[in-house]
């Protein structure tokens, strides 16, 4: 079997709560089992980044699904490719709602006012995906009112 993998990034039409997530989750597991397909999902600040992986016609076949799918829009694909091995193998999507006094002090956490988002000697393509992360974990900047 030729493994691909597969990137996208999309905007939520709507906002997703906690239940809907959980339900989009379980949805994802099931249909991703019965595929092969593996991978990672994240939500934040209204939009999804997910990484998938499987055999590419299956991928192709998903990815089409989520273009048509009304819950999502502006899906963007950044990477289509073959892989020599699961990343995710051994992955269940899972969700858990957590609040930044409960990671504080966790090995690994940093906080967002330590994060340089602008390192030097990064591709371009590396800057654009630092940004999407970013914009997951950042809130969105307040509007400008000129009067």
């Amino acid at each position: 079997m030729a493994l691909h993998h597969l990137i996208y990034l999309s905007r939520a039409t709507e906002p997703f709560s906690d239940d809907d997530l959980k339900t989009l989750l379980a949805q994802a597991r099931r249909n991703n089992a019965a595929q092969h397909i593996t991978g990672m999902l994240v939500y934040g600040n209204g939009q999804f980044a997910q990484i998938i992986e499987g055999e590419q016609r299956d991928l192709a076949a998903l990815y089409e699904r989520l273009q048509r799918d009304p819950r999502h829009s502006q899906v963007t694909k950044f990477a289509d490719k073959a892989i020599a091995a699961r990343s995710f193998g051994e992955w269940s999507m899972a969700f858990q709602a957590a609040a930044t006094e409960q990671m504080e002090g966790q090995p690994g956490y940093v906080s967002l006012n330590s994060l340089d988002l602008e390192p030097a000697g990064l591709s371009a393509t590396d800057t654009q995906l630092l940004g999407m992360i970013a914009s997951f974990v950042l809130p969105a900047p307040a509007a400008v009112r000129e009067d």
